[in-house]
């Protein structure tokens, strides 16, 4: 009565318990597609989520992130400013070069 809820080790058993991993393996491999599918499907809704929101009229931006735009905005303005004084000031130095030759 003891070994009553056991079962003993056979042919019949193995043969089970392979299918079992099989099928374990099976339904983990499933699970993994399941998984990524819905991951992307997740990803895709809050882009869609986020697109429409952007598109509403009383949809309101983080402060934060319009402070970052308007410095970015003001960055790469004195940005630009520098790269055409840089510029300026080396077609001038250029043309400096060129008198003090000729002046020679």
């Amino acid at each position: 009565m003891l070994n009553a809820g056991r079962e003993t080790s056979s042919p019949g058993t193995e043969l089970s318990e392979n299918q079992a991993k099989k099928e374990k393996e099976r339904l983990i491999k499933e699970l993994q597609l399941i998984t990524e599918e819905r991951n992307d499907l997740r990803d895709r809704l809050r882009f869609l989520t986020e697109r429409s929101m952007k598109n509403r009229s009383h949809f309101r931006p983080n402060p934060y992130y319009e402070d970052l735009e308007r410095m970015e905005e003001a960055v790469m303005s004195i940005l630009h400013n520098l790269e055409m004084e840089n510029t300026e000031v080396h077609e001038n130095n250029h043309k400096l070069k060129k008198e003090i030759t000729f002046s020679r």
